[in-house]
Parts: structure tokens; C-alpha cells; sequence
């Protein structure tokens, strides 16, 4: 497998240093950190919003153990949020696997907002366009590529990931 084009293209011409890292099959970002072996706070959940007021498209961006707040968005990042449809994400992702959101909106011209716990991290793990690889990108390129766009504290812990996965948010990698 190999990441979708529009993602090699878009890492391609920004000149972004990236390292696919393969994992099994996985339908989720927090089993890609499981199957991947790396920290849930590291992997990014890339969460597809439609604005029902004029119907454009918001990928927001969380690290994969946190649950995506919609009520901490400002009202100028999505004024009326809601989550997009899976029958959606084919039109909107088209070289993407179904229910593989790349966390690289702008390579979609679509918007994006991320959560401020993601440029704390050393390295990030985004969806690759499948569900079978991760790309990986250094903390510098997800500065470089992502400082022009919003981003503030919009997710929070999830309670169930926190309840099992406890070592893993301390540091430690089971």
C-alpha cells in the first residue's frame, strides 16, 4: 500500500520529510496507535465536520485517545458544526479509503482546526488514506504545515481510553 496521491502530492510538493508506517487493518486512529505500537497522544484523529449553515467541509484534528468537543469551536472555525455522513467522505476523499479521514485538509482544500496537544508532541502519526499505514511527520513539518490554521484546546481525554489505557498517557507504551 502506499499513502493516497493527493496526500503524496500534496507532502510531496510542500517538501515534507514523512516515514509511512505500516500497521494491520485497523477502523479507528486509537487501534492504528495499538496495532502501530506508539502513543495514542502522538496518532491524529482526523474528524470530517460539515457547517450546516453553508455546508462546507472542517477536518478537525485531535490526538487519537481525546474526544473531539464540538461546542469548544469558535463559531468562525465551523458556525454550525455537525459530524459529516460516511456517505460523504467518498466525494469529499475520493483517493481515500472509506472511513480513512486524512488528517492533511489542505491537500483537499478543505479547512482545518487542531487541537493544541498535537503541537506539543515530537512526532505525529496521521492516517495515510487507508487503514492499513501511518504517516509520520516530525513536530517541526506539523509546524510548517499547520501554523496558518486555527487551533485551540477542542477535545479532552476520552473516559473510556483513559480508563484502559492509563500506563500509555503517562508515557509508557504497552
Amino acid at each position: 500500500m502506499s499513502a493516497a496521491r493527493r496526500l503524496a502530492n500534496y507532502l510531496s510538493v510542500s517538501q515534507t520529510n514523512y516515514r509511512l508506517i505500516p500497521h494491520r487493518i485497523t477502523h479507528s486512529a486509537a487501534d492504528s496507535a495499538h496495532a502501530a505500537h506508539l502513543p495514542a497522544a502522538q496518532v491524529v484523529k482526523s474528524v470530517l465536520l460539515r457547517d450546516c449553515a453553508g455546508g462546507r467541509y472542517t477536518v478537525a484534528l485531535t490526538p487519537a485517545c481525546n474526544r473531539l468537543n464540538m461546542h469548544w469551536l469558535k463559531p468562525e472555525v465551523a458556525h454550525q458544526p455537525v459530524l459529516a455522513r460516511e456517505s460523504e467522505l467518498p466525494d469529499v476523499f475520493p483517493d481515500c479509503s472509506l472511513g480513512a479521514v486524512p488528517g492533511f485538509g489542505q491537500a483537499y482544500n478543505l479547512d482545518l482546526v487542531w487541537d493544541d496537544e498535537l503541537g506539543e508532541q515530537p512526532c505525529l502519526y496521521f492516517e495515510a488514506g487507508n487503514h492499513e499505514e501511518l504517516i509520520q511527520i516530525e513536530q517541526y513539518d506539523f509546524h510548517q504545515l499547520f501554523h496558518g490554521y486555527p487551533h485551540a484546546m477542542i477535545s479532552l481525554p476520552h473516559e473510556a481510553y483513559v480508563e484502559y489505557h492509563v500506563d500509555e498517557l503517562r508515557g509508557s507504551v504497552h
